[in-house]
């Protein structure tokens, strides 16, 4: 018989040296399972994103300074509303949790008043709401808010005329919630935004700019009309006053008001209307604001073949300088309709020391009118937020008065960059984390984009964002949340049958025919 130690030189060690290799990878998997518990990402693969949670929501669920706690009152098998929204509810808290400081900031406690008797009565006897609803009670701080569950979704009301339930076509749950955590948090934090008006501007709430309206509910900002021909100033409450396409010029006195309203570390928004007559409106943001509204429309020449076409819908993209739009970075907006270009800081002071021909009465008239009024920059910071992609020029000859078509003028036209809005801070620190003792406004070179029939998300999440910039409430910039649209599939007949022939009848046959030959091949 052969000793153990007749074993080859290679052979006798081959125990120890795969302990050691197991040991090794147990210790590298270690390593990385330990790493991975604190640095990991979540992902949302699903159409339309259903349970990604916008940087708001984020943000906010990483701010607060007390713990959240939300109940679920619902009876799954119920017939009441709602009832179908329970998966969709109990998933969206599980990304509200995981967010506030990994659970420890968010608990959810679920009661199904079948079940647990006793607690539902408890809860309709303290928070004051009917046995047979299926409610979310949100509470923070002492304070407690009550969510009907139908609330948090959109139905089409079309079946209930044939006696059908109506039908869920969208969920709603995170603007809801958001919101209603937003009034919680910081119950005073109610701001009052004023909107002039009396020359030609929007209101939010009503149309074309409803669903601006409806954004700015949900982030408890309130919405009030300014009419400075009735008052001698900006009323004290004013977080924000906005100017939003006036098409005609404020008076005198107005323009007035809105200089002391500035000069008091007031907070202006001002979007302006390409196509209406406002040089002392544009001579007051070349004074105070830094800013020169261009006398030009932002264009593109596009070859159609045959001829050259004029795109004027203007495509910009975001600067990464400002909170309002450092997480909107890599997004595109549409700017729609009319847009005039913005002169800032070295573009600024080129436009002031270049004289202007006159072959174009109306530009020549309103940029004689800004220098005049603005012959040096106010000390401040002003910074570009969006400007167009590569293409667009400021055109000058956009009204093609001599019958020659849209040329560019390298002299007197705006090239890239050509800036469609920028922010100007005064006084204070200027840092966007920290506003206090600023005066502070933002400028965009179009309105249209925020009406109802061209409105975008990401138009949206820009508006909303310099909007809660302005009204000191930075940690709420960002992408807003969204109503998650469920996906349907709407089929003619013809369609149906196609569908049911191949999945009936095709397919099947196909895959027989198909085992036979694999079959019939290996047999031979």
């Amino acid at each position: 018989m052969a000793s153990k130690n007749n074993k080859p030189a290679h052979l006798r060690n081959v125990g120890l040296r795969v302990a050691l290799q197991i040991a090794a990878a147990l210790i590298v998997a270690g390593s990385i399972i330990g790493w991975s518990l604190n640095h990991y990402r979540r992902y949302d693969f699903s159409r339309s994103h259903k349970y990604e949670l916008s940087s708001q929501s984020k943000e906010m669920m990483w701010f607060l300074k007390a713990p959240v706690r939300v109940i679920v009152y619902f009876s799954p098998t119920s017939l009441s509303p709602g009832t179908e929204l329970y998966g969709d509810i109990l998933a969206l808290l599980r990304e509200f949790q995981f967010y506030a400081h990994h659970y420890r900031d968010l608990t959810v406690e679920r009661i199904d008043p079948l079940r647990n008797p006793a607690r539902a009565h408890e809860l309709q006897a303290r928070y004051k709401f009917s046995g047979g609803e299926n409610v979310i009670i949100v509470e923070y701080n002492g304070r407690a808010t009550i969510i009907p569950a139908p609330e948090m979704g959109e139905y089409d009301t079309a079946p209930t005329q044939y006696g059908d339930r109506p039908r869920l076509v969208a969920f709603r749950g995170e603007q809801i919630l958001t919101s209603t955590l937003i009034a919680l948090i910081e119950p005073a934090s109610n701001k009052k935004a004023y909107f002039l008006q009396g020359h030609g501007e929007g209101l939010p709430g009503v149309p074309p700019l409803q669903l601006v309206g409806q954004n700015l509910k949900r982030q408890n900002i309130s919405v009030a009309p300014l009419n400075l021909a009735d008052a001698a100033a900006v009323p004290k409450d004013a977080a924000l006053v906005v100017i939003d396409g006036a098409h005609f010029d404020p008076s005198p006195d107005e323009i007035a008001a809105l200089k002391s309203y500035w000069k008091a570390e007031g907070h202006l928004m001002v979007l302006l209307d390409p196509t209406g007559e406002t040089p002392a409106l544009d001579a007051f943001l070349a004074e105070y604001g830094n800013i020169i509204p261009r006398t030009d429309r932002v264009l593109r020449l596009v070859n159609l073949g045959g001829a050259m076409g004029i795109l004027r819908d203007v495509t910009g993209e975001f600067f990464a300088g400002s909170e309002i739009t450092s997480r909107l970075v890599g997004l595109n907006i549409l700017m729609t309709g009319n847009t005039r270009s913005l002169a800032i800081n070295d573009q600024r002071e080129r436009l002031l020391s270049t004289p202007m021909p006159s072959t174009n009465t109306e530009s020549a008239t309103t940029s004689v009118s800004t220098k005049a009024t603005a012959p040096a920059p106010t000390q401040g910071t002003t910074r570009p937020l969006i400007r167009a992609i590569h293409g667009f020029r400021g055109c000058s000859n956009y009204a093609n008065a001599d019958n020659k078509g849209i040329t560019f003028d390298p002299t007197r036209d705006n090239f890239f960059p050509v800036i469609l809005a920028a922010m100007t801070d005064l006084g204070g620190v200027h840092d966007d984390r920290l506003a206090l003792g600023a005066s502070r406004m933002v400028v965009v070179g179009n309105c249209e984009f925020l009406k109802d029939k061209y409105i975008a998300e990401t138009g949206l999440d820009f508006f909303s964002s310099a909007m809660n910039t302005l009204i000191d409430r930075t940690r709420l910039a960002g992408t807003t949340p969204k109503t998650k649209e469920f996906f349907t599939l709407n089929l003619d007949d013809q369609q149906i049958r196609f569908l049911a022939l191949w999945t009936i009848l095709v397919l099947p046959v196909a895959a027989a025919l198909l085992g036979i030959i694999i079959l019939w091949r290996r047999r031979s």
